[in-house]
Formats: structure tokens, sequence, C-alpha cells
């Protein structure tokens, strides 16, 4: 880079109590839940002379970051603060607001609602609950709508919880439309075709294996299984079969991706504002940019971010292209794991982090981290060793679906998590092992500037990134360099706030920008300084999306 892209500035930024004056810093306790002038902001006035930046009257100036987060940085510092992002799926075990707010503390940064279970009013007093954590006690948390797709699913159980199939019982699959209560060991089927389709010998997996049948014989619209590998049957379970040792796969074909329920469901989210939306069972690119148009045609005032689950073998065969179309991926394990034989999962999940990265998207692993927490409150030793392999992987964010939804220890399931990230990224750090990975392919100004600037922190070993950025792309061309300090990103925005809070790295703030750059820095500064955040003597590397140039700045 040319030293006309690059400015360095040290010990020269000059700050005025009379125009920022010095703030208390009250430390936050979280054992009650507060009314809403309790919020994690920090206001000050900013009264000056300089026709630049101010008005005749007093311009009133905020800054806000999730409550949990500035609590992490304050108490264990910069090193130490956790990279990689935490998603939680919400059901009945963490739906209250008690429950949110307990995983809003522990460290959730975005809640997953799974349109395949309960019913939209249900997750619309979900959303509403996270929206008041939000506003009334200081968090940032993002909310993903998850859609139900179109592949095979078991019905809902006759509202049981659960059902236990044996070693040798017989079970009937059935497309007909049942009066409650189902008859014993039966298991409707949302897919018409479902009879016509199978073939007596047919294996029947549910959740990729975790419960198999052989077709025994058909009946009409019935199909009569016996059980071979017993297991725990869970509403809407994802079934698939095979043929000869093959998946059998002419019935996606005929399937649309989004169904007309979730068209629906899309509505739904648009209209209850949703941060993300995660489109299941995707085949192609052109799924997602038909979405990404409909939602921006719906919601034109306020970007939603499209997720694509990467879940099936036409994912896979289109994996770049619809990658680069989506504003994200998510690595499904679980379902992807019942299409492709299961050796292949893990270098499988290693390709798509890794293409995630090259193209400047975020990326979720997910399915089963910590599966046996469901009902036990430590992990197996295994899980450990997956979830610290996703971490070294340096995906931007883990997700929790059965253990935080259903299981008896969400929150357990969450901590665990949190110390495993926070072990492996201090270990990689330690042992430079990122440097072995590949890194992300920029073209353009914007890229080349947060990849210098990136290299610059880590030989400067800085205390902190700063980027000031009106979209958030440069805060994530910042993330995709995966920079040893954690990366403060300023937006304007509560919107832009939120999504950034599922890329790894990122402390994501919102602020309102004025028109000089270097009044920017200065607030943010000093109202950072005022919450214990940063101090002098800090090293701090600022870039910005509206100033195409690198800072060097010691607080002073």
């Amino acid at each position: 880079m040319s030293s006309s892209a690059t400015s360095t500035v040290l010990n020269s930024l000059s700050f005025k109590s009379s125009i920022f004056p010095k703030l208390p810093f009250t430390k936050p306790q979280f054992s009650h839940f507060l009314p809403s002038k309790s919020i994690s902001t920090v206001r000050s006035v900013l009264i000056s002379n300089n026709p630049k930046t101010s008005s005749s009257s007093p311009i009133l100036r905020t800054i806000e970051v999730d409550k949990a987060t500035e609590t992490e940085l304050i108490e264990n510092g910069f090193t130490n603060t956790r990279r990689t992002k935490i998603v939680c799926t919400i059901g009945p075990r963490t739906c209250e607001l008690v429950e949110l707010e307990a995983l809003a503390v522990g460290g959730m940064n975005v809640a997953r609602i799974n349109m395949s279970h309960n019913t939209r009013e249900w997750h619309s007093e979900v959303i509403e609950r996270i929206k008041r954590l939000n506003c009334e006690r200081g968090f940032a948390v993002a909310v993903m709508m998850d859609t139900q797709g179109t592949e095979i699913n078991m019905g809902d159980l006759g509202g049981a919880e659960s059902a236990k199939a044996e070693d040798g019982e017989f079970w009937t699959f059935s497309v007909r439309a049942f009066d409650s209560p189902l008859p014993e060991r039966t298991i409707t089927v949302n897919y018409d075709g479902f009879a016509e389709d199978v073939r007596v010998g047919d294996e029947l997996l549910v959740d990729g294996g975790m419960v198999r049948f052989v077709v025994i014989d058909k009946i009409g619209p019935d199909v009569i299984c016996q059980c071979s590998d017993p297991g725990l049957l869970l509403p809407r379970a994802n079934l698939t079969f095979w043929r000869n040792g093959s998946l059998v796969q002419e019935h996606s074909a005929m399937l649309p991706t989004i169904s007309p329920k979730d068209w629906l469901d899309i509505d739904f989210a648009i209209e209850a504002g949703v941060d993300f939306i995660a489109v299941s069972f995707v085949k192609s690119a052109e799924e997602i940019k038909h979405l990404k148009s409909y939602t921006a045609e719906k919601s034109p005032d306020r970007k939603i971010g499209v997720i694509a689950k990467i879940e099936s073998v036409d994912s896979l065969m289109n994996l770049e292209s619809i990658i680069k179309a989506s504003d994200g991926a998510m690595v499904a394990r679980g379902d992807l794991g019942a299409q492709i034989p299961l050796e292949q999962v893990p270098s499988v999940q290693e390709k798509i982090v890794q293409l995630c990265r090259q193209l400047n998207k975020p990326v979720i692993v997910a399915s089963q981290l910590l599966e046996s927490m469901i009902e036990y409150p430590i992990p197996t030793r295994a899980e450990v060793a997956d979830v610290s392999e996703a971490v070294r992987q340096q995906a931007d964010a883990l997700m929790l679906s059965g253990e935080s939804a259903m299981g008896q220890y969400p929150e357990k399931a969450l901590s665990v998590l949190r110390s495993v990230s926070l072990r492996m990224e201090r270990w990689s750090r330690e042992e430079k092992s990122h440097d072995k990975i590949s890194s992300p392919m920029f073209v353009g100004i914007s890229g080349e500037i947060c990849c210098a600037a990136a290299k610059m922190a880590n030989k400067l070993k800085a205390d902190a990134l700063f980027v000031y950025t009106k979209t958030g792309k440069m805060a994530t061309l910042l993330s995709s360099n995966r920079p040893d300090c954690p990366i403060f990103a300023f937006t304007p925005t509560s919107t832009v706030q939120r999504q950034l809070n599922l890329q790894w790295g990122l402390v994501p703030f919102c602020f309102e920008f004025s028109e000089n750059i270097e009044s920017n820095q200065n607030r943010s500064f000093t109202m950072l300084k005022a919450k214990g955040m940063i101090k002098s003597g800090d090293l701090i590397v600022v870039v910005s999306d509206m100033l195409q140039s690198v800072q060097i700045i010691r607080i002073p």
C-alpha cells in the first residue's frame, strides 16, 4: 500500500474535558430484569464551536454495545474476549423471558427460531421477548428464522414430545390425515408421494440414521416398516430412504426448495423484523437470488440476510455459486450426513468453512455439537473435540439445536461452547495455527485496505481494530482476515449492528455518525474510555468505509 493510502498517527489526538465530560462507569448486574432506563447506553453531549461538527444547539450522541460482550471485554480484556459467535435454537426450554435473558447473559449472539416446530403465534411471542431484551436490557441479539423446507419429514407425533422405537417393532408410516390421537406406532409423513416412491426392502433413516427402519410392506397410503436400529423419534424429524446402499433422490428433484408454507413463514419473518432467514435444502444459487429479491421488495428500508443451509447433495454440487449468492452459509451436518457417507462429513465441513472465508461470507457449523447434553449435564470428550475442530477451522459461529431448544441443560451447553471456544482460540493464537488456513480472496481497494490493516495490527500487536462502517462491509472484510485482536465495528443502524454480531471477532456498536470522521473517532474513544472498554496507551488500528485509509492511533 502506498504511503498516501496509509496515514500513521501516534499520540496525535487530544481531548478536552469541557467537550467530553468524564462519565462514571457502573459494572452491570444481571441478577434482575430491570426497566428500560437500565439499558447499557452511554450518552454524552457534544458541544463544539467547530462548524464542521456542530450546530447552534447541543447534539445528543449515543453508543450502544451488547451488554454481555461489554462485560466480557471489561472483565477479561482484549486478548481473552471470545471471537467465535454462538447461535442458540429457541424451543420449549428457553422461550420465556427469564430463560432468554439467561442465554443472552451467557453469550448467545443469535437466536434461531425453527419454523418446523410450533406456530407463528408462538414464534411471534419469542421474537417480541428478544426485542424487549435488546431494548430494555442493552443486548444486541439477532434473530434468525429457519424455514422448514420441502424435504420429507415426520409429523408431530400427535403432540407427544418424543417416542421410542424398539428393535424389531413394526411401525406404520402414512400420508393419511388422522383424527387425534394417532393409532399406536403410527407416524404421519408430509410427502403425498411417499408410499408410491418407496419400495419393499428400502431402508428408512430418521434424522440421518438416529433411528433406522426397513420397509416390509405397502398397503395403499400406508408403509409398514420394522425397526432395525432403535432410538428416540422426535417430532418433524427428517426422513431419507436408501436403496441398495444409495440415497434415493428422485422425489427431491420434484419438490421446490421454498414451499407455500415457507413463503407464508417468510412473510411472517419480514413483518416480525428478523435479521436473517435461513433457507433449508438449497439446490441452486437462483433460489437464493429469488428470495433476496423478494425480501428487498418487501423490506426496502431494512436488509434481511439470507443464509444458505448446506445439507444436501444438490447444495454440494453448486456450493460455490450458492455461497456467492447468499449472505452466509450454515453447515447443517445432521441432514447432510443423511445424504453423504458419514466419513465425508468432516472434510466437507472444512471445505465449506474455508470457502466461506475466501468468499467473505460468515459460516455457521451446526447440528449435534453437544447432542449428549440434551440429557446429560456434561458433554462427551468426543463432542468437545468436535467443537474444538470447528473453532480451529475458524468458523464464524457454532449453533446449538436440541441442546438449547429442548435439552435439560441449555445454559450449561452454552457455557461449554463459550469455554471451549475461548481455550481453542487462545491456543490458535499461541501456535499461530491460523496462518496455515487459506486467506480470503479480496478484490478492490476496500479488501486490500482491510487486509493491510489486519496484518499491521498483528505485526504491531495492536489492542484492537476500529472500523467505522455504514453498511457493515468493511467490518466483514476485516473479520475475514481473522486478526489476533478484536474488531470494534461502529455502525449507525441497529439492524447492521445485530447482523454483524454473527461474524467472527466483531464487537459491533450502534453509534451515530457525524459528517466529520475525526469527530466520530474522538467521540467513540471518549465514550469507550468512560465505559472502561479502552484505556490510555492502547494501540488502535483504524479503518473506515468513509475514508479509505489506515490509521494507527495511541489512545491518550
